[in-house]
């Protein structure tokens, strides 16, 4: 036993306590803060798009966070580029002839991503040309990158929009089919590594096309934001907000980032450790459970997130990340976040039975030799959370009426539960560590069986003689040596063993008697030695009660002085037996 403590001890610290440095929950790893207005540092090229001097015909745009300004050029028959209302503040909508130029370099090597938002807002007939959003490239007739919405004049409002590089001669490209006449937000990735083109449109799937048979992209220069070619009037007109190219891959986070909040960027990782796993009491029917976790950042700007099913907020007033599209809290892959370099809260577990089988009893009527008692349960327990979690499941022996000296083994899956004692306490728990992937449904079968047997003595004697049996050893002595015959009184020794040792079951033992009054004396021999309530069942058995405290180490011994002459009924019947025996005599019929 004290093995198996010790086993269970170093289960339990390592398994648990452990866990709130070594697992990792699967939960949002990142921290978010906002983008820095006045720096986007992170991003290669950035053009918000919402705001222009018209006096010296610029707008602003950021390198690498150094700001720089763009040239506006416009025809005189178009005018200036008009400001709307974008995604993010304000928006440029672009017709033919008007554009935003800049000479800003961009090596062609390693990925580059862009990222822009855009809607078509007006769409003429007649030209059989694509409309660009993004051009790059040393000149128009060169390799350029394009945004377009399509080749055909039959083309409406609601069809396709493409990703395309062109090198004026040859051109391949990816297409997205849907409204392009709401706002999108457009993700292009050209990679240079593998030669390839990638076309991603809001939170969609990316779909991707080899260009390595075009050759000659061997350098990029971003020269212009527009709508048309300057050649064309009057082709479709866009309006386009939040122009970014990046010079590495985006991450699949960041890309969601982006369409869902607006300016915000990733920080470091979150850091999350579970401080808590709940203990999962199986002897109940259902219930739910709660583990405590802790997510924490150093970044004195960050949001962390936190499960929308997390209960008992450390803090409660940390302000929520909002959309600068919606102004609604920013939500994603079950999250919240909120700006705080640390909080506490509780996840949901949800327990549940689904069948039973067997039990044990409080009280146990010991009519024979043996009884074997068999508990099988399964039952499920539910992560409802995004979050990896680790569980303790438990059992206390002394609920199900055993002591926490010696209990029967209890094994869930067939792997025996360890046994685990919080320091300074006398409670024992059986326990098994497992652990919840998120959303995992997870089903188990506890099984134990637990035994209990007696053995009987039963021989004639007086009660002197019961009075010296101090044990089951004397009684066989007795039993020996003992005369049949010589008393109307008998002593019955009984021997209960268990695999078990009972706190609060009662074990009921028959007596070959027919009224309680036949019992003189009842005692335990064990543990409290007191004396022993007889009683008459329902059904009309005579039993001895055996207490729990009788049983040390689940064994007891008893002893009980009764007297087996015949009952009133009896001796009145063979009474009138020996009478008829006599007067068939008389008659010579028999008897004697």
């Amino acid at each position: 036993m004290k093995k198996t403590g010790i086993l269970a001890m170093v289960i339990f610290l390592v398994g648990v306590v452990g866990s709130v440095s070594a697992a990792t929950p699967d939960l949002p790893k990142w921290v978010i803060v906002p983008e820095d207005a006045l720096n986007f540092a992170d991003v290669t090229l950035f053009c918000p798009l919402d705001a222009m001097d018209v006096t010296n015909n610029v707008t602003l745009c950021y390198v690498n966070g150094t700001p720089v300004n763009a040239t506006i050029v416009f025809n005189t028959t178009t005018g200036y580029p008009k400001l709307t209302t974008g995604k993010i503040e304000n928006a440029f909508e672009f017709t033919g002839g008007t554009y935003v130029q800049g000479n800003i370099n961009i090596p062609a090597t390693g990925v580059l991503t862009f990222v822009v938002w855009g809607r078509l807002i007006q769409q003429d007939a007649g030209y059989d040309f694509p409309d660009m959003l993004i051009i790059l490239g040393p000149s128009w007739t060169n390799i350029r990158l394009e945004f377009a919405t399509g080749y055909s004049a039959n083309l409406d409002a609601k069809d396709r929009s493409v990703f395309i590089i062109n090198n004026g001669t040859a051109q391949i490209g990816v297409e997205w089919y849907g409204d392009i006449s709401q706002w999108h937000m457009y993700v292009g990735k050209v990679d240079f590594n593998i030669k390839q083109i990638c076309l991603r449109v809001d939170d969609g799937e990316w779909t991707c096309k080899d260009f390595s048979s075009l050759g000659g992209l061997d350098g990029l220069v971003y020269n212009y934001f527009r709508s048309g070619d300057p050649g064309y009037q009057g082709l479709h007109v866009w309006d386009v907000d939040e122009a970014r190219i990046y010079n590495r891959a985006l991450t699949d986070d960041e890309i969601k980032l982006l369409y869902l909040a607006g300016r915000k960027k990733l920080s470091e990782l979150a850091n999350f450790r579970q401080i808590s796993s709940p203990f999962i009491d199986i002897s109940r029917d259902r219930a739910t459970f709660y583990a405590g976790l802790e997510v924490s950042t150093s970044d004195p700007n960050g949001y962390v997130p936190v499960p929308e099913s997390a209960v008992n907020m450390s803090i409660t007033s940390a302000p929520k990340l909002v959309s600068d599209y919606t102004g609604a809290p920013f939500y994603y892959q079950g999250h919240y976040w909120y700006r705080a370099d640390k909080i506490q809260f509780n996840l949901p577990i949800q327990f549940e039975t689904v069948r039973e089988k067997g039990g044990f009893s409080k009280t146990v009527l010991l009519n024979g030799d043996k009884k074997t008692f068999v508990y099988e349960k399964e039952f499920k327990v539910t992560n409802p959370t995004a979050t990896r979690l680790n569980v303790v499941y438990s059992v206390d022996p002394t609920s199900l009426g055993f002591s926490v000296l010696q209990y029967p083994q209890f094994e869930i899956d067939g792997i025996r539960m360890a046994e685990w004692r919080p320091s300074n306490s006398s409670t024992l728990y059986l326990i098994s560590t497992d652990s919840l992937e998120p959303g995992e449904i997870s089903t188990h079968w506890i099984r134990s069986v637990w035994t209990i047997s007696k053995e009987e003595l039963e021989f004639p004697a007086k009660l002197d003689d019961f009075r010296s049996i101090t044990d089951w050893t004397v009684a066989q002595r007795m039993a020996e040596n003992a005369i049949k015959g010589k008393t109307d009184t008998y002593v019955k020794v009984i021997k209960i063993d268990s695999n078990a040792d009972v706190s609060n079951v009662t074990v009921l033992v028959p007596l070959n008697v027919e009224d309680e009054d036949d019992v003189i004396e009842a005692v335990a021999l064990t543990g409290s030695r007191e004396t022993l309530q007889i009683e008459r069942l329902d059904d009309g058995k005579i039993v001895v009660k055996v207490p729990a405290d009788a049983f040390v180490s689940g064994h007891a011994e008893i002893k009980v002085l009764y007297n087996k002459s015949d009952s009133w009924f009896s001796n009145l019947l063979e009474k009138i037996r020996s009478l008829m025996r006599k007067i068939l005599s008389l008659f010579g019929l028999g008897g004697g």
